[in-house]
């Protein structure tokens, strides 16, 4: 027999429960969120930083070549050398911070290009007298050529961060929707329980209710029969023996 009471608080663990659910998966997908974005940005920002050093890298080789042609050669072999250092440093940092499609190859062209650079830079720089000439015709193709891969390594990186910009204005409605979801199927489920109240508990008691006052008011016959095998069944049957009780006493008197 499945009490009044156990219908009741089954229908509000079952709605706790539901709640309880759209929690944890919202704190869940927030959590999750979180991690992405925060692993997206930082993998980019770190990119971009490394591609931003590289080209400040190469600027100072650049002079370097510049106080090479002025005369100034040892000037020129240290702020080179120092900068060579750099640029491998930070071309390290981008190879081993590969993340997003496109981004290895990028690398790749970046370490051919300056490895040809470098070489070129070099004899320029410990040749006998370099000219300005020799270094329009020779070495800045070479030095452009490593810029444009840095910039397309920038490119890319920026570009990815525009996406976690979509990515972020997308991301609410995954939080949302599971949460939501729960929401309107608690909302169900309480009309249906509220309905189930309704039919199983309060029509009964008004149907009993109604029976006893006909009975007492009009001596009608109690005849309300209930369906289901609970509490209400029970005070159903007691009222119809005290009803039938009632009726006996009657026709003795």
């Amino acid at each position: 027999m499945f009490k009044i009471r156990y219908k009741i608080i089954t229908g509000f663990v079952i709605l706790g429960i539901m709640l309880v659910i759209s929690g944890l998966i919202s704190i869940y997908e927030l959590t999750k969120l979180g991690n992405q974005v925060n692993r997206l940005l930082m993998d980019n920002y770190r990119s971009i930083d490394f591609s931003k050093q590289m080209n400040n890298s190469l600027s100072l080789q650049e002079q370097a070549m510049l106080l090479s042609i002025q005369g100034e050669r040892d000037k020129a072999d240290s702020l080179f050398s120092n900068a060579v250092s750099t640029f491998n440093d930070y071309l390290l940092k981008a190879s081993n911070n590969l993340t997003i499609p496109g981004e290895a190859g990028t690398v790749d062209s970046i370490a051919i290009a300056y490895s040809r650079f470098k070489s070129t830079a070099g004899k320029f720089i410990n040749g006998i007298s370099p000219s300005l000439d020799q270094y329009l015709n020779e070495v800045n193709p070479a030095l452009q050529d490593v810029r444009r891969g840095v910039e397309e390594l920038l490119t890319l990186n920026q570009q990815n961060l525009n996406q976690t910009v979509a990515f972020l204005e997308k991301s609410p409605y995954r939080t949302i929707m599971p949460g939501l979801i729960i929401i309107i199927t608690s909302v169900i489920f309480s009309i249906v329980f509220t309905y189930m109240i309704s039919y199983y508990l309060l029509r009964p008691i008004s149907r009993i209710t109604k029976g006893i006052q006909n009975f007492t008011r009009y001596h009608h016959p109690y005849e309300v029969t209930i369906e289901t095998r609970d509490e209400i069944y029970e005070l159903n049957e007691s009222v119809k023996d005290l009803t039938l009780t009632k009726s006996f006493q009657k026709k003795v008197e």
